[in-house]
């Protein structure tokens, strides 16, 4: 993730979220938050916050260590309350690979939220992925250890593979493959509508400017529905 403005993001999320909430009295939980680069420019801008992810080395390498964090998959929250703003950054909607498995994470976040609470989460489209495809191969270097990564979109299956391979120093190679489905936009929200939730706006992500089929990123702001 070298060359993201997390500051820049941060601040966006923020803005969308004085929207609907007052920051100063709304309790949040980001999902899939890594090692906190979000959650350490966020966090001082809410009255309590809680940072989950499914890696355990992650979480223990976070980058705000007085941020509360919590282990689990968030297709399967393990959280026994309700939050004002969840938040889910990153493309991580994207490795939900299937639309069974995105329905359930839907519903069991309905359950997560307040009655006026909202959800924030964006998602790569599918001409992010054909953009990528055409820089297929990057080569870099991080410290002492280089990297090769290969970009491959499965038109047919909708699936965008990131093939890493790491070479470190002592001749020691390590090879990662990161798969995530592109849902198209009218998709997503489709599935939302079927998990007790509703889209209140979709951005062209980092604009407030309505998102089309088109663009490269939606950026989502859902709300639960009203129980009868």
């Amino acid at each position: 993730m070298s060359g993201i403005n997390y500051k820049l993001w941060a601040n966006y999320i923020y803005q969308i979220s004085c929207r609907y909430i007052n920051p100063g009295e709304s309790s949040v939980i980001e999902l899939a938050a890594g090692n906190g680069n979000l959650s350490k420019h966020l966090s001082k801008k809410f009255a309590s916050y809680l940072a989950s992810d499914n890696s355990i080395s992650m979480l223990k390498n976070f980058k705000a260590k007085k941020i509360d964090r919590v282990c689990f998959d968030m297709i399967y929250p393990s959280v026994n309350k309700q939050f004002d703003l969840i938040i889910c950054s990153f493309d991580s909607i994207n490795y939900i690979l299937s639309k069974q498995k995105l329905k359930t994470f839907f519903r069991n976040i309905s359950g997560l939220l307040n009655t006026d609470g909202i959800f924030l989460f964006d998602a790569g489209l599918i001409r992010n992925s054909l953009h990528h495809q055409k820089y297929a191969v990057k080569n870099g270097r991080i410290k002492n250890i280089s990297f090769k990564r290969k970009s491959i979109y499965l038109q047919k299956s909708r699936i965008h593979k990131n093939i890493f391979e790491f070479y470190f120093q002592d001749g020691t190679k390590i090879k990662e493959i990161h798969r995530q489905k592109i849902f198209e936009l009218k998709e997503l929200f489709n599935i939302i509508d079927q998990c007790n939730l509703f889209v209140v706006e979709c951005f062209k992500a980092f604009t407030f400017k309505d998102c089309k089929a088109h663009n490269f990123r939606a950026q989502f702001v859902v709300k639960r529905k009203n129980r009868c």
